[in-house]
């Protein structure tokens, strides 16, 4: 059981970081200051500084540990998947699809701000922005490479064929998110009949 001053200080981070995801997605993280977040929280901003050194690296940690929950959620609903039965491969892709746009839809300007610094367009935005999809993409591999060894899947280049699938929900997410010109519904079917296609080129029978 943690100390009450331990408990205190790990409940009153958790109101930081729960009235920043909020004011980040719906005010973005530019037009976001940290008198915005101390207000939300009702605390000084001396009290804020205990916490974080400043809005960046609040914004970093909170990128991070949301993306490391999508990227779990991810690889448990693959875990127990037969990639040959076909119903099976079909609901677990609309799954994770789905589950990939509960997490975009949560956290909009989080995933512009990390599609834009991968695309090149918010350099200036010092983020590691490719490696929350790349890891992604290696999760993926190495599942598609256990597939392969257990011969469900032939002539894949796991690694490729992974970073492929990654690189269309980056796209039509960052398109989603940006342009707008199409909806939820319609991001999932395209990504899940694209994504089924690609291993049905690959599944042996």
């Amino acid at each position: 059981m943690p100390k009450v001053s331990e408990l205190h200080r790990l409940q009153t981070r958790k109101r930081i970081v729960q009235a920043s995801c909020e004011l980040f997605s719906r005010k973005g993280y530019h037009n976001t200051q940290i008198m915005d977040i101390v207000r939300a929280v009702g605390m000084s901003a001396g009290t804020f500084y205990n916490y974080f050194p400043d809005k960046h690296v609040l914004f970093e940690e909170i990128t991070r540990e949301s993306f490391n929950i999508m990227r779990d959620e991810m690889r448990e609903l693959r875990r127990s998947l037969d990639i040959r039965d076909r119903k099976q491969r079909i609901r677990k892709i609309y799954d994770s699809c789905s589950a990939y746009f509960d997490f975009v839809d949560a956290n909009p300007q989080q995933v512009l701000l990390v599609l834009r610094n991968s695309f090149g367009v918010d350099e200036e935005f010092d983020l590691d922005a490719w490696d929350y999809y790349s890891a992604c993409a290696q999760d993926l591999a190495e599942d598609i490479d256990r597939w392969r060894l257990a011969g469900a899947i032939r002539g894949a280049a796991p690694v490729l064929i992974a970073h492929a699938v990654v690189g269309m929900a980056m796209q039509i997410a960052h398109a989603y998110l940006a342009e707008k010109s199409f909806t939820r519904n319609e991001a999932i079917d395209a990504l899940v009949t694209m994504i089924v296609a690609i291993f049905e080129t690959y599944i042996t029978e």
